[in-house]
């Protein structure tokens, strides 16, 4: 009997340091990779454009909150802080529902950017005047967000994810594909499914002739969703190789152990029903033009907050901050009230 238990403690004792080993070992080829990323300063949450009553409201839920900056640069040219983001999406992992959530933000939105500039302007300018650390400052400070963690890439880093992966498969309307046999982009479409490669793929994202930005944003997450659909049966071990390839196009301020915490943890969150919405929700009905400065008023931006937090948070009685009712007041005073 002795000797069965010690047989058992010996047997566990090295499954134990089996599954040590392959941990440790799996964790520093995640470092090694890692580590060539191009990784930027972290934005500590005092130099962030929070404010107070926004942290109050947001710890009780565990909800983080990243912001993804698609750089408008040309194919081959790595991105740079004098780039505009054409894209602008904050990313919610939200652990306590397991769920994932993407917020498209219209980036002619006029709004203040705080920092060094304190001056008005589109949404997107803020990146081109101060790159992704005033391009997150600018998004907390007008809609009570608590985001001090970010990623950028370039455009070239969609067709090369795309096409790492095997391209990925995209439904069209009637509309999307005869725009493409038109000849606009280099593609035979039909109605319906259509697997498509890099290219294709980010030519679609960014279409916008037929309809609108608003729509063209309804694209990019259609995009993410496809690609999300064909990674979520990678291992994480094949999750960090497609990682470690897409570094050139990427840079970030998240830490080796955010990322890896990410990884690990979204693998088990519903990633058949990823939760996405825009900003401002009414889409054109909620925007009209600024004069004098061009981009869009918002309808109220204050309810733009209200309802950021309800999608986000499930926040139902959310109440603005001081910070965005009295910017919501100056940009009225400067530009006119909202107008149809």
């Amino acid at each position: 009997m002795k000797f069965i238990k010690k047989l058992l403690l010996v047997i566990l004792v090295l499954i134990l340091l089996v599954g040590c080993s392959v941990y440790f070992g799996a964790n520093l080829m995640m470092d090694s990779v890692l580590n060539e990323m191009d990784q930027q300063e972290i934005i500590e949450v005092e130099d962030a454009e929070i404010a107070p009553e926004v942290l109050e409201q947001v710890q009780e839920r565990k909800v983080i909150n990243v912001v993804l900056f698609g750089a408008d640069t040309d194919e081959g040219v790595e991105s740079t802080d004098e780039d505009r983001s054409d894209v602008m999406k904050i990313v919610s992992l939200d652990y306590d529902n397991k769920k994932i959530k993407i917020t498209s933000l219209e980036r002619d939105v006029v709004v203040y950017i705080p920092g060094d500039r304190q001056e008005y302007g589109h949404f997107n300018w803020a990146y081109w005047f101060g790159g992704p650390e005033l391009a997150v400052k600018t998004i907390n400070y007008n809609l009570d967000l608590d985001i001090t963690q970010y990623v950028t890439f370039n455009f070239r880093a969609v067709t090369e994810l795309i096409d790492l992966i095997g391209g990925v498969d995209i439904t069209l309307t009637g509309a999307e594909a005869k725009y493409f046999v038109d000849g606009h982009i280099d593609h035979n479409a039909v109605k319906g499914v259509n697997h498509m490669n890099g290219k294709v793929a980010l030519s679609y994202a960014r279409l916008r002739e037929i309809d609108s930005n608003f729509s063209r944003m309804e694209r990019q997450n259609n995009v993410i969703r496809a690609v999300i659909n064909k990674l979520k049966s990678k291992s994480v071990i094949e999750l960090m190789e497609l990682v470690k390839k897409m570094m050139p196009y990427i840079s970030t301020n998240l830490t080796n152990d955010d990322i890896k915490d990410y990884l690990v943890n979204i693998l088990s969150f519903d990633l058949m029903n990823i939760e996405t919405y825009t900003e401002p929700s009414g889409q054109y009905n909620d925007i009209c033009r600024c004069p004098g400065l061009g981009g869009y008023l918002v309808r109220s931006y204050s309810d733009m907050v209200k309802n950021l937090h309800l999608n986000i948070y499930g926040n139902e009685d959310y109440q603005p901050s001081q910070t965005v009712l009295d910017n919501e007041k100056r940009i009225y005073d400067t530009y006119g009230e909202f107008s149809k």
